[in-house]
């Protein structure tokens, strides 16, 4: 079985570094002011700190994830997934559909054309996994809805007279409020899989963002394979 230590590797390190940096922030901005506040045994000093800095933090972390580690995962993923894409489309049988992804963790697959399906992604632990239809137990679409809900302030403008708004109209706030709510549907491919016959399931998950026919037509050509192996 082929390996990609180096994906492994690559995963592995922003994954922790994901998990570090937010746990660097707390220590910086809530560990240090709370531990010098004791020190000089100034209880509620420390607890009042703590609780405010530990907001802060929260709004720092988010940030840092939206800006920073985002597009560090991005990049690196995306690197990642490009390369496990080349390695799917060179097996050694005919390739008949193919898809890499980096959204979560990076990965790819593969259906050739012998009806073998070639799996490489945080499920094998970065091994090129060939699978026979048979051991498929499952495939599936998933979907997961988000629902945004965006709300606008109207106020009211007044145009000439003499009022607290001013002499020649203003800005008032108190006027009425619309929300707006939207939902974001995001579609998913699960495939459930067993290397031996009873043995434990693994689960490869295949994102789709908001290309649900996409993942419907992989679904459909998974299981076709699944029905000609019965």
């Amino acid at each position: 079985m082929k390996s990609y230590p180096d994906a492994l590797a690559c995963v592995e390190q922003t994954e922790k570094i994901s998990k570090l940096v937010p746990l660097a922030i707390l220590g910086v901005l809530v560990g240090l002011p709370m531990l010098s506040s004791l020190l000089s045994f100034r209880l509620g000093e420390a607890l009042f700190s703590g609780i405010i800095m530990f907001l802060i933090a929260g709004v720092v972390i988010k940030i840092v994830d939206a800006v920073i580690l985002s597009s560090l995962r991005a990049v690196r993923y995306r690197g990642v997934a490009n390369r496990l894409a080349a390695a799917v489309q060179a097996v050694p049988t005919a390739v008949s559909q193919w898809r890499s992804w980096w959204q979560g963790a990076p990965g790819a697959l593969a259906v050739t054309q012998r009806g073998d399906l070639v799996v490489i992604d945080r499920s094998t632990n970065y091994e090129e996994l060939w699978l026979h239809p048979s051991q498929i137990s499952n495939v599936s679409v998933e979907r997961e809805a988000t629902q945004i809900t965006n709300t606008r302030h109207g106020g009211r403008f007044t145009l000439g007279g003499a009022s607290s708004s001013g002499l020649f109209g203003g800005y008032t706030f108190g006027g009425r409020s619309r929300s707006t709510t939207h939902t974001v549907e995001t579609a998913f491919l699960e495939i459930r899989y067993q290397l031996e016959r009873n043995g434990m399931t693994y689960t490869t998950v295949i994102p789709f963002g908001d290309d649900r026919r996409g993942a419907d037509a992989l679904c459909a050509t998974i299981s076709r394979l699944e029905h000609d192996a019965g």
